[in-house]
Formats: C-alpha cells, sequence, structure tokens
C-alpha cells in the first residue's frame, strides 16, 4: 500500500464499549469550579462590553466637540 493511500485510508474510532461490558457511572460534577468559570467568563464578557462601550462614547465626544467648534 502506497503511503498515499495509506493517508486516504480513513482510520476507524474504537468503539467505546463493547456491549456486554458494564457501564460506568459518569464521573461527579464539581459545581465550584463551574461556577467560577462561569463568573469568570462573564467578567470578561462585561469588561469587554465596557470598553467597547466606552470606546464608542469617547469617539461620539470628539465627534460632538470637532463639530462643536
Amino acid at each position: 500500500m502506497s503511503i498515499a493511500q495509506q493517508i486516504a485510508t480513513p482510520t476507524l474510532a474504537p468503539k467505546a464499549r463493547r456491549p456486554s461490558a458494564p457501564l460506568r457511572p459518569a464521573p461527579v460534577r464539581n459545581r465550584t469550579s463551574t461556577l467560577v468559570r462561569l463568573g469568570g467568563l462573564m467578567a470578561i464578557t462585561a469588561l469587554g462590553a465596557a470598553l467597547a462601550v466606552g470606546s464608542i462614547a469617547i469617539a461620539a465626544m470628539m465627534v460632538a466637540s470637532s463639530l462643536g467648534g
């Protein structure tokens, strides 16, 4: 088999588990770390929105002051 054929041949993903294998419980989720991550995401989003609104406000004030004369 050539290298091109090897690259073009998709590799099949292994099955997650055998059908006869017992089910494993899902890992326990940590609520605290999830809340901290959500809080951080909200803080970064709020900071970005404040910076965008502030930049627009400064630009509007500059335009208004240059038009006023």
